[in-house]
C-alpha cells in the first residue's frame, strides 16, 4: 500500500496503526504493535504510519519525522527483526508528503503465527510476551489461546518459587556434575590476513585474500576476486574473514548442560555467565559467518546464539531457557559459545561464576566453572597472533 494510500485509510483499519507524532519511538510499544498486527487474522501486509497526526487522516494532517527519528526508526526495525519469532518480513517505506517525511512499517509474511516476544526485552516485556490488534485496542494474549483459535486476554498468574523449591545445576557437554574441563586450543599460528597493512601492494593482497577464499568457500569465482582488489572491499572481505576464522574455525567450542533435580517446574527460566576480561581470551557475541556463506541472519539467529556483553573487567553472557520440567536434564545453549584464545592465555585456568534465575529474575541458584585452556607454550614467539587477538579484544 502506497503512503498516500494510507493516509485514505480510517483509523480503525484493522491493518493499520498510526504512531502517534508527539511522542517519543520507544521500542517495547513498537515491539508490541508489531506482535499485535501480525496476529490479527486479515490477509496481506499490515502496516504501521509515522509522521501523521491520528486524530485527523487526511493530507493536511502530516507531522512528519526528522531525519534523526528516521535513523532510530531503523534501529528499531533490526531490534524488532530479533526479538519477534517466528520471523516476519519488515520493510520501512519513506516518501514526501506535502514537503515533509512521512514512514510506514510494513509487516508482512504473517502466515505461521501466532507471534511473541522471543527474548526479554525489559522486567515489563518478558519472553513469551504475546499481543493482538482489536480495532483500536491492543490486548496481551497467551500464544496458547491464538493457538487454539481463542484469544483471551492474559490473566496475571502469580508464580511463587524459592530456592529452597528447586535443585537447579549447570555443567559441561551432558554432565550437569562436571564443573571443570580442559580443552584443546586450535592453532591460530598462521590466520588470513593477519599481517595486510596499508603498504600492502595489491598484486600481494590480491594473492592473500585469492588464498583465503580458497580456503573458506569451495568455488572462487572471478567477480569475487575482482571485489577483493579494492582496498575497502578486500579490507570488509579480509575482516569478515578474519573473524569467521578465529571464532569458527579455530574457536575453543563450549558446550553447557543445566538440570533440575527437584519436581517442580520452572518457567521463565534464565542464566547468567560472567567470565572475567583476560588478554588473549575474547567469547564471541555472535556466530561469524564466512563472507560466502548463504545462511540469513534469520536462519543464524535461530541458533540460539546467548547475549553477549561487554564490560571494563568482564564478559557477561545472558540466556533464555524458558521452561524446565522438574527432575530433567538438557542443553543450556541453543550452540556452543565460541572462545577465541590467544598465546597470552594459553594453559591458564579460567573461572566463570554463573546465575541461575526464574520468574521476576528471582536467584535460585549460583555456581562456578572452570575451563583448563590448552598448554602453557613452551616457547612464546607468536607476535603475528598476539597481533590479531589484540585487535579482537580492543573492538
Amino acid at each position: 500500500m502506497l503512503l498516500k494510500q494510507m493516509l485514505e485509510s480510517p483509523t480503525t483499519s484493522p491493518n493499520l496503526v498510526v504512531f502517534d507524532p508527539f511522542g517519543s519511538i520507544d521500542r517495547e510499544s513498537l515491539v508490541k504493535e508489531v506482535i499485535g498486527l501480525a496476529n490479527v487474522k486479515i490477509e496481506g501486509p499490515r502496516n504501521i504510519l509515522f509522521g501523521v497526526n491520528p486524530g485527523a487522516m487526511n493530507g493536511s494532517s502530516v507531522i512528519g519525522i526528522s531525519d534523526e527519528a528516521v535513523v532510530d526508526l531503523k534501529r528499531a526495525h533490526r531490534l524488532v527483526s530479533s526479538l519477534v519469532e517466528p520471523v516476519l518480513d519488515l520493510a520501512f517505506i519513506f516518501d514526501r508528503i506535502n514537503g515533509k517525511l512521512v514512514g510506514a512499517l510494513e509487516i508482512d509474511g504473517c502466515d505461521y503465527g501466532p507471534y511473541f516476544l522471543a527474548q526479554d526485552l525489559s522486567d515489563e516485556l518478558r519472553r513469551g510476551g504475546c499481543w493482538i490488534r482489536e480495532e483500536r485496542e491492543l490486548i496481551q494474549v497467551d500464544r496458547r489461546e491464538l493457538l487454539n483459535g481463542n484469544a483471551q486476554p492474559v490473566e496475571e498468574e502469580v508464580v511463587s518459587i524459592s530456592p529452597e523449591d528447586v535443585d537447579i545445576s549447570i555443567g559441561f557437554n551432558d554432565d550437569p556434575d562436571c564443573e571443570f574441563i580442559e580443552v584443546a586450543v586450535p592453532d591460530t599460528s598462521d590466520p588470513p590476513f593477519a599481517d595486510d597493512d596499508s603498504k600492502t601492494d595489491v598484486t600481494q593482497k590480491t594473492s592473500k585474500i585469492a588464498q583465503a577464499i580458497k580456503d573458506t568457500v569451495s568455488t572462487v569465482t572471478t567477480r569475487i576476486l575482482k571485489m577483493a582488489q579494492g582496498d575497502e572491499a578486500g579490507a570488509q572481505v579480509a575482516d569478515a574473514a578474519n573473524k569467521h576464522y578465529y571464532f569458527e574455525d579455530r574457536a575453543v567450542k563450549v558446550d553447557h548442560c543445566i538440570r533440575n533435580e527437584s519436581d517442580v517446574e520452572v518457567k521463565d527460566l534464565s542464566i547468567e555467565f560472567g567470565f572475567p576480561k583476560l588478554p588473549g581470551f575474547v567469547v564471541s557475541d555472535r556466530i561469524y559467518l564466512s563472507p560466502f556463506d548463504k545462511r540469513t541472519e534469520a536462519e543464524v539467529r535461530k541458533m540460539g546464539y546467548p547475549e553477549v556483553e561487554y564490560r571494563g573487567d568482564a564478559t557477561i553472557i545472558r540466556a533464555n531457557v524458558g521452561f524446565l520440567p522438574g527432575e530433567k536434564t538438557q542443553a543450556l545453549l541453543g550452540t556452543s559459545l565460541r572462545i577465541a584464545v590467544g598465546p597470552e592465555a594459553l594453559g591458564r585456568k579460567v573461572a566463570m561464576q554463573y546465575v541461575v534465575r526464574g520468574p521476576d529474575r528471582k536467584r535460585l541458584g549460583t555456581g562456578r566453572l572452570k575451563i583448563r585452556l590448552g598448554q602453557k607454550p613452551k616457547y612464546a614467539d607468536a607476535s603475528h597472533t598476539e597481533t590479531a587477538y589484540k585487535n579482537l579484544d580492543e573492538e
